[in-house]
């Protein structure tokens, strides 16, 4: 088996439970600059893993950030492929560029599966769950986990509801579904704690709240106020990185908003874009331009260039998706 772009057969839930139980050593992969649901669903994965006798490690190519170490499994997680280990099978979790999944040298000729809810999915892996019309990757879990008879620990059904939780913007964003709400509130009558949760998640540091007043200042617009656009400069980096996505809702809560963007410093001349859409326009769309992709409402992307050299080619792309 391999990992090459367009190759997957797509499979249903009932067969990735099947394929969990037919493998039996795990690495479980997700992506760069892991969110909430990424971790989340990496963090569900291994213990349910580890419940039903398998074995499972955890690979993600940046570290976990502190706001989602909530979760007690995630101090398990590797940033680097742990050595001597023959594992049978990997599982990628909310990945749907492998590019995203770090320059490791994963193991050839095993099994490979995508669990995924992007509909941009590249389709890298032998075997491919997809459900885009769900708003996290926890939520298929979830569902596949309730639908198996499973029962999940404290940890467990924590790790889905924060990856259900961050992606739906706790159930405010378009993409909440009666199916997402329900498998929080099964979460939530299996032993999650919204309240342990919410309390880490708002939790804020000296330097995020300076942070923040840094990023805000930068707030600028442009099409009549539906472009939004504020920077995450070199300083602002320095102080919050690792929570960058936090900033994106900066720009988004701007009255007239449509399409918010948050520029990230990463060097000289790279530009790292976290995008946001209110209503209609489709975000992935305009990330897939510059070489990146995600969700119609929340997607990414990179241009090599400097704020200013990549705010002209964004704000002149961007003006098409209005």
């Amino acid at each position: 088996m391999s990992l090459a772009i367009n190759h997957a057969k797509e499979i249903t839930k009932q067969e990735a439970m099947d394929f969990l139980k037919n493998h039996n050593r795990f690495l479980l992969v997700g992506h760069e600059h892991p969110d909430g649901d990424d971790v989340g669903s990496i963090c569900a994965l291994h213990n349910v893993l580890l419940s039903m006798g398998k074995e499972a490690d955890m690979l993600l190519p940046d570290p976990v950030p502190q706001v989602y170490t909530l979760v007690k499994a995630s101090s398990l997680v590797h940033t680097k492929l742990p050595e001597g280990k023959n594992y049978d099978a990997i599982v990628f979790t909310d990945l749907g560029n492998l590019e995203r999944g770090g320059d490791f040298a994963f193991p050839q000729d095993i099994d490979t599966l995508a669990i995924d809810h992007h509909r941009t999915n590249e389709r890298y892996t032998d075997y491919l769950y997809l459900q885009y019309k769900y708003a996290a990757t926890a939520e298929m879990l979830a569902e596949m986990f309730f639908d198996e008879g499973i029962q999940m620990d404290e940890d467990t059904c924590n790790a889905l509801y924060m990856g259900i939780g961050t992606d739906s913007g706790f159930f405010r964003f378009s993409c909440t579904s009666p199916h997402t709400l329900l498998m929080a509130s099964k979460l939530v009558e299996m032993g999650a704690d919204p309240s342990y949760i919410s309390n880490h998640l708002e939790e804020k540091t000296i330097e995020a709240m300076h942070c923040y007043e840094m990023v805000a200042k930068t707030v600028h617009s442009y099409a009549d106020g539906k472009i939004v656009i504020a920077y995450m400069g070199k300083e602002a980096m320095e102080l919050d990185g690792e929570n960058s996505d936090y900033y994106a809702s900066i720009p988004r809560c701007i009255r007239g908003c449509e399409i918010a963007a948050l520029f990230k410093y990463r060097g000289e001349k790279e530009t790292r874009i976290s995008l946001r859409s209110k209503n209609y326009a489709n975000v992935s769309e305009l990330a897939a331009e510059f070489g990146g992709g995600g969700h119609w409402k929340a997607s990414g992307c990179s241009i090599h260039d400097t704020f200013e050299e990549a705010e002209k080619v964004f704000v002149k792309a961007a003006e098409k998706y209005l």
